[in-house]
Formats: structure tokens, C-alpha cells, sequence
């Protein structure tokens, strides 16, 4: 064989040889390629680009509590109008500034209280009490005396009463305390027990007999 042959013979196997490794290479390249992920279009749903199982979440029924808002009911008081309110206001000036003298005053100003709006029957029991004397107390005890009054139209009288005499004072407690739809019956038989220094609990007669004692042993 010629020389010439021989060399085109390794040429041919050389360039055999390379077209195979390059075909191998190329080959095994592609395993190493991974597709591209392509994002939806703007109107296609998620859904539809890859469709997922949604789990069935299993719901508890929920139990339902009746809740009532208990609200206190308030008594609507409509104001007095400025007509009522001047006339007692105006009344009571006349019985003020008139001449008669202070019992008479205070026969007066009693008679404005029952008609009158309560904040208006509070000043006007301060002006009673200002005027009515120990010896003419008669009305003025009716209205304390009277489960109906209002218990700060009690109130007044019954601070006021404090400042009295003891032969009225003590009485007029023991009415108040015995009377078991007054208001200020604890109270007055608080004042009682300080005054006498004694407790007989709701025995009346036993409070009027400790009440005569008392009296006698103190004289005014």
C-alpha cells in the first residue's frame, strides 16, 4: 500500500471518530436542558395553566348565642316650662317680700310645694324651713311625715329638724321611723339610737316609753 493511501486512510478514521464524539456530545447536552416554564397569558386563570387539587377543609358549624343588651329603663321627666317655672319663682317672691309675718310665710310657701316641679318643691322646703317656728310646725310635720313627699323634700326637713327643739324632734323622728313606706325611716331611727343612746330595734312602744324618759331627765 502506498503511503499515500495509508495517510488517507487515518484521516478518514480520525474524522469518523470526531463526528461520532460530536454527536455524543450534542446528545448528552440535550439531557442536560430543561424546559422553560411559560407564564399564563393575561386571560388565562391559573386553572387552566395547571389545574390543583384544592383540599376539602371539613367545617364545624358554628353555634350561635343569643345575646340580649339589657338596658335600665329611665323615666322621661319633662322639664317644667319657663311659664310654670316663673309662676312658682314669681309666687314665691310675692311671699318673700309681703309683710305678713314668718308663719304665715311658711303657710304660704307650703302651699306652693305639692303643685310645684321638684327641684322647684327642694328650694321651696329650704324657704319653709327658714321661716316655720317651733310652734307652728303642724304643716311643716304633715309633709315630713308624708311617705309621698319626695324623699329630698324629706331631706331638707329632717336636717332642719336636727336644729329643733328635743320635745319636737325626738316625736317627729319616731313618727318618721315607724312608718315602714317612708323613705328616710332608717334614717330617722339612726338618729335615734345617737340622740337617746339606745337600741330597741322596732319596738315602738318601747321607744316612746325611752323617749318620754329621755325627755324628762333632759329638759329644755
Amino acid at each position: 500500500m502506498s503511503v499515500l493511501a495509508k495517510v488517507l486512510r487515518v484521516v478518514v478514521v480520525l474524522a469518523l471518530a470526531g463526528g461520532v464524539g460530536v454527536l455524543i456530545g450534542w446528545m448528552k447536552s440535550r439531557d442536560d436542558i430543561k424546559p422553560l416554564a411559560v407564564p399564563p397569558l393575561a386571560n388565562q386563570s391559573m386553572a387552566e395553566v395547571a389545574p390543583v387539587a384544592m383540599a376539602t377543609v371539613p367545617t364545624t358549624p358554628v353555634a350561635h348565642t343569643n345575646f340580649h343588651r339589657v338596658q335600665e329603663a329611665k323615666p322621661v321627666v319633662a322639664p317644667p316650662s319657663t311659664e310654670e317655672s316663673g309662676d312658682w319663682e314669681k309666687q314665691l317672691d310675692d311671699v318673700l317680700l309681703s309683710d305678713i309675718d314668718a308663719n304665715s310665710k311658711a303657710d304660704r310657701i307650703l302651699a306652693l310645694i305639692p303643685n310645684a316641679p321638684t327641684n322647684a318643691q327642694i328650694e321651696l322646703a329650704q324657704h319653709l324651713v327658714n321661716m316655720v317656728q317651733d310652734d307652728h310646725y303642724d304643716g311643716a310635720a304633715s309633709l315630713l311625715t308624708n311617705p309621698a313627699t319626695a324623699s329630698a323634700v324629706s331631706t331638707v326637713l329632717m336636717n332642719d329638724l336636727l336644729n329643733r327643739n328635743n320635745t319636737l324632734k325626738l316625736p317627729m323622728l319616731l313618727s318618721v321611723a315607724r312608718d315602714d313606706e317612708h323613705p328616710l325611716k332608717d334614717q330617722a331611727r339612726e338618729m335615734l339610737e345617737l340622740l337617746i343612746q339606745e337600741d330597741n330595734g322596732s319596738n315602738w312602744d318601747q321607744w316612746s316609753t325611752s323617749i318620754n324618759t329621755w325627755l324628762q331627765n333632759n329638759p329644755q
